[in-house]
């Protein structure tokens, strides 16, 4: 094992319940990560999740994000989240995060991040900012090593065999977004990554869109999946 100070450390964090999702997939998997991962050539990440997952509240996210990030100065971060609208067995990568529109939603605690407060909060930072993170090379990486990976057979769907599935197995698909939207979800890869830029002047972080995942074997490949995605994005992190 290597010494502590040779460990290539990633944060990961996954949100609580929102909306109507009382038992949320990003968490649940979050929680599962094993501590050490052996990365692709050889290197021992450490995976730090925090101990409770994250409140999908705009003034919370600030706080312990903030704080988690200050705590543990992760060379890579993972934040997941749900993405309700999803078609089953789709992960998605986001490349970038707005600045502004935190005002329209209300969050867990029916509150907004106000535009008076996006003022005084962010400033003049960007309008959006993207990820240091060279996500085509990662992409392309994820969806190899991702290719045996499949759901299990969609409990709500006739028992015939669908054309192209073995067994009924759902293959997963794994690709990039640009779109993580103006709830909590953008609101942390946004603070996030201005955070660490302000820090270290990069920001290797990502924000992972889950689809619904309920069962222990759907969890489980969600695990499988955000682990492939960590070996890779330490992989293409620039010295």
């Amino acid at each position: 094992m290597s010494a502590p100070e040779d460990q290539i450390k990633v944060l990961v964090t996954g949100f609580g319940p929102f909306l109507d999702i009382t038992t949320n997939p990003s968490w649940e998997v979050a929680r599962r990560l094993p501590t050490d991962l052996l990365g692709t050539d050889g290197e021992v990440i450490r995976i730090i999740v925090p101990t409770e997952p994250t409140p999908a509240a705009y003034h919370k996210i600030l706080a312990q994000t903030s704080q988690l990030i200050k705590q543990h100065a992760p060379a890579v971060i993972v934040h997941m989240g749900l993405d309700v609208e999803s078609s089953r067995g789709l992960f998605k990568v986001e490349r970038s995060a707005p600045k502004e529109g935190y005002h329209d939603i209300p969050d867990i605690d029916r509150k907004v991040f106000t535009r008076a407060e996006n003022k005084t909060t962010f400033g003049k930072a960007p309008a959006s900012l993207v990820t240091s993170l060279d996500i085509d090379s990662a992409v392309e990486a994820w969806v190899a090593a991702c290719a045996s990976l499949a759901l299990p057979k969609d409990p709500g769907v006739s028992k015939t065999k669908p054309k192209g599935k073995k067994d009924g197995k759902q293959p997963i698909e794994v690709r990039s977004s640009d779109d993580v939207g103006t709830y909590v979800c953008g609101f942390q890869y946004y603070s996030s990554m201005l955070q660490t830029h302000h820090a270290t002047g990069r920001r290797d972080i990502v924000f992972l869109h889950l689809p619904k995942l309920e069962s222990t074997e759907e969890l489980e490949i969600g695990r499988k999946v955000t682990e492939e995605l960590v070996k890779i994005l330490v992989k293409v992190r620039r010295p």
